[in-house]
């Protein structure tokens, strides 16, 4: 009988322990597991990083120190080795990753090639330091006759070829060509999202482009045929929100540019270049819309970081930036 009565209060005791390790195991597992997804994004940072590094064909401008840690971190996180010739030529600066292949056409000239792949390299770059997350898959960049690609657009961004397509009548425009692989980036992987979103992303689109080049214009650098078709834009003009017309998708592509481009060009004129792009990238990379319309959400988004920039003392001139082109916060 007592033994029984032994193995009774033993039993009791275990249930009582099981149950009281419950929670403990269920910390101790959702630790390990947001270390380990910690640590594949500091990794995918670091690729991405040394990607960057060795996409670069000057080699004055990255030292061999650097080169060499970029390619020791690319090899260390490769499922499949580098060869030690590879790894050689990579270090020595005699070949570089290109991250961008561009198809042949009688509109490609060779200085035209040059100059888009040198802008397109340093572009990623820029946003690379602004922590979007750039896939290392390479870019095809193809440039058609004409002013129109495929009958649909100026330029393109293809998503199933990962493609830029863009006529030639706006291939020396440089913001066009850069504009389209900013959409690879700003464009969400799920893309249900409502035609109010896609506003903010397409003046997204334009604004990293002109910032990058310094510049408020799209398009002014367009041929005269490419001009009559889409007239540049000027993100200097302070348009109201209500310009852009949510049931027209050209509309939200087209005055969505310039409206809220031209919102985050006059928070750049406030803050600075490189304050306004991290205070908008960062906004946007942490921005899920919730209830209420994207508009506003993103606009109390852009505020609610933008109290971090100097104590926050910039916070309402850009409540009054938005507030005066009509969005309600």
């Amino acid at each position: 009988m007592a033994v029984d009565n032994w193995l009774d209060t033993v039993e009791k005791l275990s249930r009582i322990l099981s149950i009281a390790a419950i929670p403990v195991v269920i910390a101790i597992g959702g630790w390990l597991i947001q270390r380990q997804l910690q640590d594949q994004t500091i990794r995918r940072d670091y690729v991405q990083l040394s990607l960057s590094i060795l996409q670069s064909p000057d080699p004055s401008k990255v030292s061999p120190e650097i080169r060499n840690w970029a390619v020791d971190l690319l090899d260390a996180n490769s499922p499949t080795k580098l060869s030690p010739e590879a790894i050689q030529k990579l270090k020595s600066g005699a070949i570089t990753l290109s991250g961008f292949s561009f198809v042949p056409s009688s509109a490609l000239t060779p200085e035209l090639q040059g100059s888009l792949e040198t802008s397109l390299k340093s572009f990623k770059a820029y946003l690379l330091k602004l922590r979007f997350s750039v896939s290392p898959e390479t870019v095809s960049v193809k440039i058609s006759s004409g002013t129109l690609v495929n009958n649909q657009g100026v330029a393109l961004w293809d998503p199933e070829t990962h493609s830029i397509l863009v006529a030639s009548a706006f291939a020396n425009d440089e913001a066009s060509v850069l504009r389209q692989f900013a959409h690879n980036l700003l464009v969400p992987a799920i893309e249900k999202q409502s035609w109010d979103y896609f506003a903010i992303e397409s003046g997204l689109a334009t604004y990293f482009p002109c910032s990058f080049t310094d510049s408020p214009m799209l398009g002014d650098k367009a041929s005269a045929d490419g001009k009559a078709i889409s007239p540049p834009q000027d993100l200097r003009k302070r348009r109201n929100f209500v310009e852009i017309h949510l049931s027209d998708w050209g509309s939200v592509q087209g005055d969505g540019s310039e409206v809220w481009g031209g919102a985050f060009w006059e928070i750049r004129q406030l803050l600075r270049a490189e304050a306004a792009d991290r205070l908008i990238a960062t906004s946007w990379q942490s921005f899920t819309p919730g209830r209420e319309p994207a508009y506003a959400s993103f606009g109390k988004a852009l505020l609610a970081n933008s109290r971090s920039i100097e104590s926050g003392s910039h916070t309402e001139a850009i409540k009054e930036i938005l507030k005066r082109r009509g969005l309600r916060l």
